[in-house]
């Protein structure tokens, strides 16, 4: 295959009071990405701290709080992606994607320190909670959004469907020590 037809995946951490394992990210991006139908993509996943959350909130959603995620599509999806379970483990993608330009995806942007926060008060661990956050800012990199409840559920669901997937495939959770506190 060619490097070219690779999955890109950029990652920033601008939050030096976690640390974020770039390789548990990228593995869990082209699984998740895989599993909805796209193979070869970019996109960019930045984890900044809660003033900086907060400036994009405000910039973009006109909201003056930090957030747990924001996500940039730069896809137009006619209809939101589906996830397919994928056969475990991954194989390399077809040699017939070699010579097809990737889907750009978009930027999500993380804010550890409210992952923390809303996985402290729902009882789920530090990286299981960064886990949905990529997942849920790939399902809206790919059509998906929860503006309506139709939308809701059928975001939810799909959610629901790529955690349990995660959490199963390999006999333990995938994400784990994907992100941690540093003391």
């Amino acid at each position: 295959m060619d490097s070219d037809s690779q999955p890109f995946i950029e990652l920033t951490t601008e939050d030096s009071t976690f640390r974020i394992d770039p390789l548990k990210v990228e593995s869990l991006t082209r699984i998740i990405c895989t599993g909805l139908g796209v193979d070869t993509f970019e996109l960019s996943w930045d984890f900044v701290d809660d003033e900086a959350m907060q400036q994009l909130n405000r910039q973009y959603r006109e909201k003056n709080t930090s957030t747990d995620v924001l996500s940039f599509p730069q896809q137009e999806w006619e209809e939101p992606l589906e996830f397919i379970a994928p056969e475990w483990p991954l194989a390399d993608s077809d040699e017939d994607d070699e010579d097809l330009p990737p889907e750009m995806l978009g930027d999500v942007v993380i804010s550890p320190n409210v992952a923390l926060k809303n996985a402290r008060s729902i009882g789920h661990s530090l990286d299981r909670e960064v886990c949905f956050l990529l997942v849920h800012g790939i399902l809206h990199l790919c059509g998906h959004d929860h503006l309506v409840p139709e939308e809701e559920e059928r975001m939810t669901r799909e959610q629901q469907a790529i955690m349990k997937y995660l959490e199963a495939v390999d006999g333990a959770p995938l994400w784990t020590h994907c992100a941690t506190v540093e003391v």
